[in-house]
């Protein structure tokens, strides 16, 4: 498949996305089952050390229901934040905000741009998320993230608007996620992923407590 195709079938998705949520603008926001500010402060190895709160007009821009911004620290010294932000509908402009737009406007360049699979604990699946190295100055970032829609991780944008559009049609529903875990490179970029990748096994047994299915 050409590139050109590619984007005119992402395009068309996008498209067909907007419309279905305009048409459909009835339906009634899903609540989060529990406020992310319960998330859990010890993780494995890793404690939290310092929750973060968004600008207002960042929190406006996003339009998110609910979100948690919050750094962990393991009892190595290495630290990782985790970012969680959660949309009871994304009707009325409300909508996923990819970190390959919103990191670069923060002045980190991408480096790489990958997907890798994670195994989780039984009896959870395998998952495939983004994993995208970004780098500012002389600093260097691993980032990991997905989309957590209907209890299902997508990893691509245009998956996750897919999923967006069916479970508007099917279920009148378009509530949805976007996990991010960053870290600043310590050591190599290959050791801040491995630690990312185990920190992310540890919190996605506990996300269904928060996000609906």
């Amino acid at each position: 498949m050409t590139s050109i195709v590619r984007v005119s079938i992402s395009t068309a998705v996008l498209l067909a996305a907007l419309l279905v949520l305009q048409l459909r603008s009835s339906g009634d926001a899903v609540p989060i089952r529990k406020s992310l500010d319960h998330f859990p402060v010890s993780v494995g190895q890793w404690q939290a050390r310092q929750d973060t709160a968004l600008e207002p007009q960042t929190i406006d821009q996003l339009k998110v229901s609910d979100y948690l911004m919050r750094r962990y620290v393991h009892e190595a010294g290495q630290s990782l934040w985790l970012y969680i932000g959660y949309w009871a509908t994304q009707r009325k402009g409300a909508d996923f905000h990819s970190p390959k737009n919103c990191l670069p406007g923060g002045g980190w360049e991408p480096v790489e741009a990958t997907r890798i699979a994670i195994d989780l604990p039984t009896p959870h699946l395998t998952i495939t998320v983004n994993r995208y190295v970004i780098q500012k100055d002389r600093s260097i970032q691993v980032v990991l993230y997905w989309y957590q829609t209907h209890g299902m991780a997508i990893a691509s944008e245009v998956d996750a608007k897919i999923e967006l559009v069916r479970g508007a049609i099917t279920r009148n529903r378009t509530d949805g996620a976007l996990v991010r875990v960053s870290s600043l490179v310590a050591g190599s970029p290959q050791d801040t992923t491995d630690r990312l990748v185990e920190y992310v096994r540890r919190i996605y047994p506990v996300l269904p407590e928060f996000l609906p299915d």
